[in-house]
């Protein structure tokens, strides 16, 4: 019987006492109260577009590249000695090159001949030193154009002639020197000549803000 009564007297409390119950509309608001002071809080990072990140526009860099072109072009024939019977010369084929600098070009031209096996293009069967030394349209598919030669002549003081030592080819790009082309011959080699020539063009593209 005591066993019956307590068992009846523990139904009916669970059966009067309920779990109380939050309001579904009071919940969200707690939530989004919690939400709102979690977000006061936190520090706010400012978004920043790719465009806006950018330093320099296009127009700053092409105008960068055009004062860097126009100050080696400044330089182009001038003979720059770099000792007592060394002349260092940048030159660049166009339609307007006298024939003295036309003769320089053939004589590098002839100097790396004499240190690589001629390459033809595959596209056009032209020689691919000769493009570029002479910078000359072709129907390539190669991208040949806008290379400077750059060479090394030694003078005889007896009679004032020079005689090429080495030519290498150099383009600058987006501020980027690329040289596809060094050769010394063969007579000058072991003797620091394309320590020289390569020196000296490092300095002088520093000089007018190229440095790689």
């Amino acid at each position: 019987m005591k066993r019956k009564r307590a068992f009846t007297m523990a139904s009916s409390w669970s059966s009067t006492v309920k779990p109380s119950r939050v309001p579904e509309e009071e919940s969200v608001r707690c939530w989004e109260s919690k939400t709102a002071s979690s977000n006061r809080t936190r520090p706010q990072i400012q978004s920043r577009s790719r465009r806006g990140s950018k330093t320099r526009n296009i127009n700053d860099v092409l105008k960068d590249e055009r004062s860097k072109i126009s100050g080696i072009n400044r330089i182009l024939g001038t003979p720059i000695p770099v000792s007592n019977n060394l002349t260092w010369r940048l030159l660049k084929s166009h339609m307007r090159i006298e024939s003295f600098y036309c003769t320089k070009l053939h004589s590098a031209l002839n100097a790396i001949h004499e240190c690589f096996e001629p390459s033809k293009d595959p596209y056009t069967n032209r020689d691919i030193a000769e493009d570029i030394v002479f910078d000359l349209e072709s129907d390539s598919e190669l991208n040949l154009r806008g290379f400077y030669t750059v060479v090394l002549e030694r003078r005889d003081d007896d009679d004032g002639h020079q005689e090429m030592i080495g030519a290498a080819t150099v383009r600058i790009n987006k501020g980027v020197a690329e040289v596809p082309l060094v050769a010394t011959r063969p007579q000058f080699r072991r003797l620091g000549m394309c320590r020289i020539l390569m020196n000296e063009l490092e300095n002088r593209l520093m000089e007018f803000g190229i440095e790689r």
